[in-house]
This record gives structure tokens, sequence and C-alpha cells, in this order.
């Protein structure tokens, strides 16, 4: 009576059991869910990326773009931003103030006549403030004595590194992911095992 009892209290938990396959749905659909939220961080990202490089040539809002893409790469998974940003067009304005204060009561244009020099060059935008700088100390002797010097080129880029693992949807949908599997491994060692003992059961006959 005892022992019928037991097997039917068992078969009573065997059925509340979440079936297997009950698993294998749950796991795949959490799989999809975090494949596409950790795109959606993604496309945040450069979405929010892009916004920093359109301010760097508007010349506005720069500080502000900035600020808003750290904060979400800060608070989001998949949001590494591959190559640093670099603000060059607001490095060439400061660079542009820097030489036009030292030009002044030359009177002459050397910012002007040096970017249409380098212009015809073909030199990079990244590298155009340097270009100007050379050959407004080359072609100007008031503004060869005070030898200009530009700005930090360092302090205008910008790299971000978005961590491991955030609070966020994203990252509560790989931890149901990471366990949804988890579980099924376990419960397909669990039917490994029993196979395995049940025939070396009935091979040995006990």
């Amino acid at each position: 009576m005892r022992g019928w009892k037991k097997s039917k209290e068992y078969k009573q938990l065997e059925k509340k059991r979440i079936k297997s396959w009950m698993l294998l749905i749950i796991a795949l659909v959490a799989t999809l869910s975090t494949a596409l939220t950790l795109r959606h961080n993604n496309l945040k990202m450069v979405e929010l990326r892009e916004r920093v490089v359109a301010a760097d040539k508007a010349g506005e809002g720069v500080a502000e773009s900035l600020q808003d893409l750290n904060e979400y790469i800060f608070k989001h998974m998949n949001t590494q931003v591959v190559r640093p940003i670099e603000l060059v067009n607001t490095y060439n304005r400061q660079a542009q103030v820097v030489i036009q204060a030292a030009q002044q009561g030359s009177g002459r244009d050397i910012y002007a006549e040096g970017t249409a020099a380098c212009e015809r060059r073909g030199i990079p935008l990244s590298s155009i403030a340097q270009c100007i700088t050379e050959y407004a100390n080359n072609n100007a002797s008031s503004l060869a004595e005070q030898n200009i010097e530009l700005p930090d080129k360092d302090l205008f880029i910008y790299s971000f590194t978005s961590p491991a693992w955030t609070p966020d949807l994203a990252g509560f949908l790989v931890i149901l992911t990471v366990v949804m599997w988890l579980w099924l491994l376990m419960r397909l060692v669990e039917y490994v095992t029993v196979r395995l003992v049940v025939r070396y059961r009935l091979k040995n006959g006990f």
C-alpha cells in the first residue's frame, strides 16, 4: 500500500513537471528574442553615433550627443563602437580659432590662404589643420615667430566600450536563454544517465 502511494505521488509529480519539449520551445523563443534585442541595441548605438557625426559637422550639440551616446552604451549590451569617433570638424574649427587669433594684425587671411593651398594638394580633412598651420608658419614672418601650436588631437578622439552584461531587457533575456539551455542540457544528461543505468542493470540481471 505504501509503495503504491509513493508511485502515485511520483506520477502526479511527473505530470506537474515541465516537459522537455516545452523547455525547448521556451529556449528557442528566448534565443530569438535575445538576438533581436541585442540587434536593436546595436542599431540604436549606430543611430546615436551618427548623431555625433552630424553634430560634429554642424558644429552644434556635440557635447550633448556624445553624452547621449556614452550613457546608452554604458547601460546596454552589444553597443561596442568598433572604431574611435574622431571629431575632425570640431578640431578644425578650434584650430581655425587658434590660427586666426595668431594672424590678427597681419593684414592677411592666412587661414583662407592655407586652406586653399592644402585643398589643392589634396590634403584629407583629418590633416588639413596641421597643413594650414605649416603653411601659416612658413608664409608669414609674424606668425612664424609665434610657432602656432594646435589643440591636442587626442582630446577630439573618443572610444566607447560596452559592458559584458547590463541589467536591461537584452541582459535579462541573455540570462533566461542561458538558464533554459542549461536546463535542457541537464535533462539530456539525466535521460542518458537513466538509459545507461537501465541498460547496465538489464545486462547484468538486476
